[in-house]
């Protein structure tokens, strides 16, 4: 692929081969992406307590969806792989399709997923971000697109590669603080929009962690920003616990007098067996309600 000249300290260049996918934390406590392929233009808002997060997209392309995330968590899995290694990274980034579709796991590549790969940068590229979270507790807010510069490049009809542009807020937060956790290598074949985020959510939720998560249904419902109702949420939750499918978890749904929740778990046979006379773990409020 083409390389810049050097001297330019600020581009990264990916370069590592099969490294272990990484999200961002705060990307999956609450979902900060449109859960569908179908074009979004009602905006993302998330409150909690005096802090916020404002999703919104322009008419033209939408608010960038779940599987655009995608090429976000390339780019921090190929930062975190660097710092590993004591390499230096910067916000400018450079990469090939071909290295980008061997990372999420595609085997054929067309030149229609090159230009859906475009695709998707514009959307990232067009959507506009506001939050005051990571703010190292300053009374001030950030705002910011997902990508701030995107370039397709080609030489003679011959398709060379991508340069993006990453956020400071996205770039901060995970080179100087580490706010990233690993995927399963799986997540990639989820086709769902809904079973994608959930699975994000369980993963930072629940983790490892003995005694697993609980929570009620309706605070995942809106920690998910989905456009849909709770009853069709509730719907798609029940056939990925039916079919327990979810990956890496198992799932349980929980009944209350006066709610629904779901009880998440790592497949792990060292966490069942530690967890085992345990209070299960939950959100505060859940756990409240099931004092009552």
């Amino acid at each position: 692929m083409a390389k810049l000249p050097q001297g330019q300290l600020d581009l990264f260049i990916a370069s590592a081969s099969d490294v272990s996918p990484k999200a961002h934390q705060d990307l999956m406590a609450r979902c900060w992406f449109n859960l569908s392929k179908k074009k979004r233009t009602e905006p993302i808002v998330h409150r909690m307590g005096d802090n916020f997060i404002e999703i919104s997209g322009d008419e033209k392309y939408g608010i960038a969806n779940i599987w655009d995330n995608d090429v976000l968590i390339f780019v921090l899995s190929q930062y975190m792989n660097a710092l590993n290694h004591g390499l230096s990274t910067g916000r400018r980034f450079q990469f090939s399709g071909y290295e980008f579709f061997s990372f999420v796991g595609k085997k054929t590549i067309g030149g229609k997923d090159y230009d859906d790969l475009w695709k998707r940068l514009q959307r990232l590229h067009h959507t506009f971000l506001a939050t005051n979270i990571r703010m190292n507790g300053e009374n001030k807010q950030h705002s910011f697109n997902w990508l701030s510069e995107i370039k397709q490049m080609r030489r003679n009809g011959v398709h060379l590669g991508y340069e993006i542009s990453i956020p400071e807020w996205l770039y901060d937060s995970v080179v100087n603080h580490k706010m990233v956790l690993t995927l399963d290598e799986g997540y990639f074949k989820i086709t769902s929009g809904v079973e994608r985020w959930l699975y994000m959510f369980a993963r930072k939720a629940g983790g490892y962690n003995v005694g697993g998560w609980s929570e009620s249904i309706e605070s995942i419902y809106n920690k998910s920003g989905s456009v849909g109702t709770l009853t069709e949420f509730k719907r798609t939750i029940k056939n990925i616990v039916n079919r327990r499918s979810l990956l890496g978890y198992d799932v349980e749904q929980v009944e209350h007098p006066r709610q629904q929740g779901l009880f998440f778990q790592r497949k792990n046979e060292l966490v069942k067996l530690a967890s085992e006379g345990r209070q299960r773990r939950g959100a505060k409020q859940w756990r409240n309600i099931n004092k009552d």
